[in-house]
């Protein structure tokens, strides 16, 4: 089961929040500051939870770092969204998207080392739950309730092994629908090529990205014995 901690439950959060909690296999836990919006939103996530994201001591005590993603949704406050990105990278939570309400807020997130900003224009809780990944490993797309399009980077003891032995299908009830592949242009810029006819004995190389469909539970299955 993957949990999400989302922190800021306004009108972005609550989007987010009704969209991932379509997903059967992913645990939404919401945060904020405010026990109005946490008793609004109570029912409707596996927990609301009412704590200042500004206080280390307050994080550490709920385990911010075990989260598989943790969307910082807070826009018009920028101070606390700054303050609580600061302390989110030093407490070493591994996959952080965090929304930015002006360009001004963008450089200080970016400078603080927040890769995943969303802008103001993007910032619909659909696009983000599509565009969430998961353990820096996973991109989701919605196919139905149950079923996603993944896209799952090669490497580590991926890379070197191929189709026919990795056997997704299987192992995993997974199909391959393509594999995106970073190649050099003839001018020396970099081109990516999408094969959704990939040669099953071919050996991957790191940096390449297996675009896989499959249920949820079977995608995380896979995504688990990968990542030991």
């Amino acid at each position: 089961m993957l949990q999400y901690a989302v922190i800021g439950v306004g009108t972005l959060g609550k989007a987010l929040i009704n969209r991932l909690m379509t997903k059967p296999s992913i645990e939404v836990f919401a945060i904020d500051n405010d026990i109005n919006e946490i008793e609004a939103i109570k029912n409707n996530v596996t927990q609301a939870m009412r704590l200042d994201s500004t206080q280390k001591e307050a994080l550490e005590a709920i385990e911010i770092n075990k989260f598989d993603a943790v969307i910082l949704t807070i826009g018009e406050d920028m101070m606390t969204s700054i303050l609580t990105a600061l302390l989110l990278k030093e407490l070493n939570v591994k996959n952080i998207i965090a929304r930015y309400s002006n360009e001004k807020h963008r450089a200080i997130l970016s400078m603080i080392g927040i890769t995943h900003l969303v802008s103001p224009e993007e910032s619909m809780g659909v696009h983000i739950a599509e565009q969430l990944e998961v353990g820096d490993t996973l991109l989701l797309y919605d196919l139905t309730e149950y079923h996603s399009i993944v896209e799952f980077p090669v490497h580590g003891g991926l890379a070197g092994k191929n189709l026919k032995e990795l056997d997704l299908r299987k192992k995993y009830k997974i199909n391959v629908v393509a594999i995106k592949k970073e190649t050099v242009g003839i001018l020396g810029e970099k081109k990516v090529i999408v094969d959704c006819t990939p040669d099953p004995d071919v050996p991957m190389v790191e940096g390449d990205i297996l675009i896989i469909a499959g249920h949820d539970k079977d995608i995380e299955k896979m995504y688990k014995k990968m990542a030991e």
